[in-house]
């Protein structure tokens, strides 16, 4: 993968910092298929004042909350979006680009966690890929466990929503550059889990031969 330009960079995390460094974009197509993302506008450059907004790759369909937006009302529209004008389309995947923690992301006024992961299922038979969860932590849940250890929340939903989810253990890096402000996130730091709607899962990006390539854990 070929170097870009000088770039700045943040983690996802809720209180990240990371220097400017020479970065590599990320290689996927958010364009292909039906691909929809939802994006949290505190994802955003905070070295300014006030920051400054990002924007969210180009997709089918891209959506920037806002703080006051509900997480019922989040997953509820994803659903809509999935159905499409046939009421019967299904999302190729879903992602969301937010800040995060071990076990939830904050997105919209009251996040997505445990508290509300019974939510998904209004996603139940609209998702043929996954959901992707571009987002610090949020897979911390499964270090130090097995793979079949279940009480995860994207173990939880990936059953709700009966489709791949993936999830990342670490703090996770984002990208723009100054004046074009489109979030890029690169490769995926460390440790990334793939749950299935069956209970398993899959640890890849321990070594340089697990790469994560989304292609094929959406389109197969």
């Amino acid at each position: 993968m070929p170097l870009a330009h000088i770039s700045t960079r943040h983690a996802l995390g809720l209180f990240p910092h990371s220097p400017q460094v020479r970065y590599a974009p990320m290689a996927f197509n958010f364009m292909r298929g039906r691909q929809m993302i939802i994006h949290d506008p505190r994802l955003n450059n905070p070295k300014t004042s006030p920051p400054t907004p990002l924007r969210p790759p180009a997709a089918m369909n891209v959506w920037t909350v806002t703080t006051g937006d509900k997480a019922e009302h989040i997953i509820g529209w994803a659903a809509e979006v999935a159905k499409g004008k046939s009421g019967t389309d299904k999302l190729d995947a879903l992602h969301f680009m937010a800040h995060g923690s071990i076990g939830g992301i904050q997105i919209g006024n009251d996040g997505l966690s445990w508290k509300n992961v019974d939510l998904f299922k209004k996603l139940n038979g609209y998702i043929k890929g996954a959901i992707i969860f571009f987002s610090c932590q949020v897979g911390g849940e499964q270090a130090n466990h097995s793979a079949s250890y279940a009480l995860t929340f994207g173990s939880a939903v990936a059953a709700y929503a009966q489709c791949k989810v993936l999830t990342c253990k670490v703090n996770q890096i984002y990208s723009w550059t100054p004046g074009v402000n489109i979030i890029d996130f690169g490769e995926f730091e460390n440790v990334v889990y793939v749950y299935t709607p069956k209970g398993d899962s899959k640890m890849l990006n321990y070594n340089d031969k697990s790469t994560v390539d989304l292609n094929t854990i959406i389109f197969g």
